[in-house]
């Protein structure tokens, strides 16, 4: 039975000296990221040869995408090892279980298939097997867990929408009871039924106007639907000049958006008449 190869590893900087390492007989360990020799002796010779300074702490090779984040903590390249090290062993051994983690697949739970755009835009892929969407980096899936508890945004249909229902079915909205309005989760689908609704009642509506731009509204001609309980303007350059209005508010302001298709107007006695 071949007996095993016996390895005293040289520790220290050895890339300065590794001409001379090779010249006493030692071998190169791509496993453990160091050069060594069979005899004590000549492995002690060796090691005298190896510039003092900071020991190397060995991380290992890491995915490409962690390259970063191993800078952040001090991890340098050793371009001969092809591996990361730290002179800190404390900080090694982080880099290293971050390593670890980077390998695991974190699981997402709920219903993510409304969001799931959302969550290929943050790089999550989804496993045939458990059915499931997963992220390798924990961080990342902690915030597309947070996108799957939220939800997808509802985007709502202004107006009389009871003519148009079977219509709005076919373009997959859905109702909100608890809003009494239809809405669809896709923008643009949502933008399209509202055209739908708007070009027949000849009213484009004006979506989650704050209490504090009513007079604005108002002032741009704007009228107040009582039914569909929202402003609206005949024009629709108008209608979109309001709805700009709105936007800057919000970005201004940092206010939420409105998770409602109804305005309240008893915020202002102005719109008792729909004025």
């Amino acid at each position: 039975m071949e007996r095993e190869e016996k390895k005293h590893f040289i520790t220290g900087n050895t890339f300065a000296v590794k001409d001379q390492l090779k010249e006493l007989g030692c071998k190169w360990d791509p496993e453990a990221g160091q050069w060594y020799h069979s005899e004590r002796k000549i492995a002690a010779k060796a090691q005298k040869l190896v510039p003092a300074g900071p020991e190397r702490h060995v991380i290992g090779p890491a995915p490409y995408e962690l390259k970063d984040r191993l800078k952040e903590l001090g991890a340098k390249w050793d371009q001969e090892s092809s591996q990361w090290y730290h002179t800190d062993k404390e900080a090694a051994a982080r880099a290293q279980q971050m390593i670890a983690e980077a390998g695991q697949r974190h699981y997402l739970t709920g219903n993510a298939h409304d969001v799931k755009e959302q969550l290929k835009a943050l790089g999550c892929q989804w496993d045939v097997d458990t059915k499931q969407w997963y992220h390798t980096d924990k961080e990342v899936a902690a915030r597309a867990q947070a996108v799957v508890d939220k939800g997808p945004e509802k985007h709502f249909i202004q107006g009389n929408c009871y003519p148009f229902t079977e219509q709005l079915k076919a373009m997959d909205c859905r109702w909100d009871p608890e809003a009494k309005a239809w809405y669809h989760f896709d923008k643009e689908a949502a933008a399209r039924a509202q055209e739908l609704v708007s070009k027949a009642t000849g009213k484009h509506y004006v979506s989650e106007v704050p209490y504090q731009l009513n007079e604005r509204v108002k002032q741009m001609g704007c009228r107040w639907d009582p039914e569909a309980r929202s402003w609206y303007h005949s024009d629709r350059g108008v209608a979109e000049q309001a709805q700009h209005l709105v936007q800057e508010h919000r970005e201004k302001t940092q206010e939420p958006r409105l998770n409602q298709a109804k305005v309240d107007p008893s915020r202002s006695a102005d719109l008792d008449h729909g004025l």
